[in-house]
C-alpha cells in the first residue's frame, strides 16, 4: 500500500516532521512481526548506536540520560533537535519501565538510516527511533529522533479489498472503540461517498476539566490542513490574473528583508516546499508569541533563519513558506489574510464553523487541546504553552468534519477554483516520500485513484482530510489530542474507498 507522504501530512516542528518519513512502513500490517519475534540490529555503526540507546533507556535514570546522551550526538545535529531527542530519551527512561526492540528495518532509498520500533514494558506503548551514524565520526548519531507510534497490529485485520458501506462503518466503529481503550482517543471521524454520509461518530472529551463530551458540533484545531486554504487562495488570485505561479517573492512581497533570496523564490516553490526556507517554530518564536499574530509579523524571523537548500533544489517541509504565501495573499488581494479566507474560501464552501482564534479569545464549541508530557506517559497536559497565539497561513485554525467535507466538495466541484486551475495545482508534483507534493496538497495513488489532502499534527491536534478523487468520496478525522498517529486511520479508510472505485 502506498501511503501519503507523512512530511506533507503533518506539521509538527522539525524533529517530528523528519522522523515521520519513516512511519509509513510500520503503520501497515506486517505479516510475521510479533512482540516476541527475535529482532536483531545490523552489525554496523548505526546498529551499535541503536543498541546503546536501548541499553541506556533500560539502565539509566533520566538524570544519567541527560549526562550521557548529548555526547552521543554529532555536532551537526541542530540544538533544537538535540534537546528534543534527549528529552524524549529521558521521558522514555522515566515512564517506560524498560523497552524491548519490536522491529528494526533499513531503507534502501535512504542509505544509512535505521528505523527501530520499541515497545514500553510498563504501558505497552510503541515508539519509533529514526537514526543515522555520522560518516565522519561513526560513534555519534548524525540524525536522532524518537516519536510515538500506534501499535503496528492495529490494522492487522484491515481488509485489502473493497467492502460494503455497512462493513466499512463497522470497521471504523470498532477501530475507534479500540483507540479509545488503548490511546484514550478523543475526536470525530466522518466519511462520505457521493455526498452520502456513511459514517459519522465522535468519542472522548472536548474539555477534560469539566468532562464535556465531544459531539458533532465540536470544533478542533486542524494544524496544517489550513495550508490547503492558503493554496486555494493563491490559486484564486492566479486565476484572477493578479498573480502567476512564477511570480517571485520579491515581486509579491517586496518588504521581505532577505532581498537576494526573495528574487530567486517563486510562488510555485513556496507552494511545493522547495523554496529552501526553514522553520518558524524556533526558540525566538516561543519566547515572543504575542508578537506573531499576522503574516507580516513573521517576515524578519523567517529571513533570519538559515536556509536548508537553494530555491528549487530540494523538497523540505516549510511552515515559513506558507506564512509568506499568506503575506502574498494580503498584498495581492488588499485584504488581510483572515478576512480573505473567510470571504473567498469559507463562505463559498458554506463553512460556518471554521476560523482562526486567538488563545485569549472565547470561541464557542472549540475543544481544548491535549498532549502527553512524555513519550510513554499517560498524563495529558493542555496545549496552551505549546501552540501559536493565533493560527494563520501555515495552519492552526479551527474547523469540524462537516466543514472540512464541505471544503472538499466545493474544491472538487469548482466552487473555489476552476477545473483547469485545479488541474494545474496537481500537475508537476514534487516527489516526496512514497507520494507527491502538489500545490499545497499531498497526493498519492491507491487502487488507481488519486488520494488528495493534507493532515495536521502538533501538540493538541491530530487531523486529516483525504479526498478519494475517482470515488467522489472523502474522509475527515479531527482530534484534540496530538501529535499522535491516529491520523493514519483516515488513510486506511481512504484506501478502502479507493478500492471500491477501482475497475475490475
Amino acid at each position: 500500500m502506498n501511503l501519503l507522504n507523512p512530511f506533507s501530512a503533518f506539521t509538527p516542528r522539525g524533529p517530528v516532521v523528519s522522523a515521520l518519513l519513516a512511519l509509513g512502513a510500520f503503520l501497515c500490517p506486517v505479516p510475521g512481526i510479533t512482540a516476541t519475534a527475535a529482532v536483531t540490529l545490523p552489525d554496523t555503526p548505526v546498529g551499535q548506536l541503536g543498541a546503546q540507546l536501548i541499553h541506556h533507556i533500560n539502565t539509566d535514570s533520566p538524570m544519567q540520560i541527560q549526562r550521557w546522551a548529548p555526547g552521543a550526538l554529532s555536532a551537526s545535529v541542530p540544538q533544537d533537535d538535540k534537546a528534543n531527542f534527549v528529552a524524549n530519551l529521558g521521558s522514555a527512561a522515566r515512564d517506560s519501565g524498560g523497552i524491548d526492540l519490536f522491529d528494526a528495518r533499513t531503507d534502501p532509498r535512504q542509505p544509512g538510516l535505521l528505523q527501530m520500533v520499541i515497545k514500553a514494558r510498563r504501558t505497552g506503548q510503541f515508539g519509533l527511533f529514526f537514526i543515522t551514524a555520522d560518516p565522519a565520526k561513526p560513534s555519534q548519531l548524525a540524525q536522532a529522533h524518537l516519536v510515538p507510534m500506534d501499535d503496528p497490529a492495529l490494522y492487522a485485520d484491515w481488509p485489502q479489498k473493497a467492502v460494503s458501506h455497512a462493513e466499512l462503518a463497522r470497521l471504523i466503529h470498532d477501530k475507534l472503540d479500540r483507540l479509545v481503550r488503548t490511546e484514550d482517543f478523543s475526536g470525530c471521524v466522518t466519511v462520505t461517498d457521493h455526498a452520502k454520509t456513511i459514517f459519522d461518530e465522535c468519542r472522548g472529551q472536548a474539555d477534560r476539566r469539566f468532562a464535556v463530551p465531544v459531539d458533532r458540533q465540536t470544533t478542533f484545531h486542524i494544524g496544517s490542513i489550513g495550508k490547503t486554504f492558503t493554496a486555494v487562495a493563491i490559486a484564486q488570485l492566479v486565476e484572477a490574473g493578479k498573480l502567476s505561479w512564477d511570480t517571485t517573492l520579491a515581486q509579491a512581497a517586496p518588504e521581505y528583508p532577505d532581498h537576494n533570496a526573495a528574487k530567486k523564490i517563486t510562488v510555485w516553490q513556496l507552494l511545493h516546499n522547495t523554496s529552501g526556507l526553514s522553520d518558524i517554530f524556533v526558540p525566538e518564536y516561543f519566547g515572543n508569541r504575542e508578537h506573531f499574530i499576522d503574516p507580516v509579523d513573521y517576515l524578519d524571523l523567517i529571513a533570519r533563519q538559515p536556509k536548508v537548500s537553494e530555491p528549487g533544489k530540494e523538497w523540505n517541509y516549510s511552515d515559513a513558506g506558507f506564512m509568506l504565501l499568506g503575506r502574498i495573499v494580503e498584498n495581492v488581494s488588499h485584504e488581510d489574510y483572515y478576512s480573505y479566507i473567510q470571504r473567498h474560501v469559507f463562505a463559498p464552501a458554506g463553512m460556518h464553523a471554521s476560523g482562526f482564534d486567538r488563545l485569549d479569545e472565547i470561541t464557542p464549541k472549540l475543544s481544548v487541546g491535549y498532549y502527553h508530557d512524555g513519550m510513554f506517559s499517560s498524563t495529558w497536559k493542555m496545549d496552551w504553552s505549546k501552540i501559536q497565539l493565533k493560527g494563520g497561513p501555515a495552519g492552526g485554525g479551527y474547523s469540524n468534519n462537516t466543514d472540512l467535507l464541505l471544503f472538499a466538495d466545493a474544491l472538487r466541484n469548482g466552487r473555489l477554483v476552476k477545473a483547469a486551475t485545479l488541474a494545474k495545482m496537481f500537475a508537476d508534483e514534487v516527489p516526496a516520500g512514497p507520494g507527491g507534493e502538489a500545490a499545497g496538497f499531498g497526493d498519492r495513488l491507491s487502487h488507481g485513484s488519486p488520494v488528495r489532502g493534507h493532515a495536521g499534527g502538533i501538540e493538541g491536534t491530530t487531523a486529516n482530510l483525504q479526498m478519494v478523487w475517482n470515488a467522489n468520496a472523502a474522509v475527515a478525522l479531527t482530534s484534540n489530542e496530538g501529535p499522535l498517529q491516529t491520523w493514519m486511520l483516515a488513510e486506511h479508510i481512504a484506501d478502502l474507498l479507493a478500492a471500491g472505485s477501482a475497475k475490475p
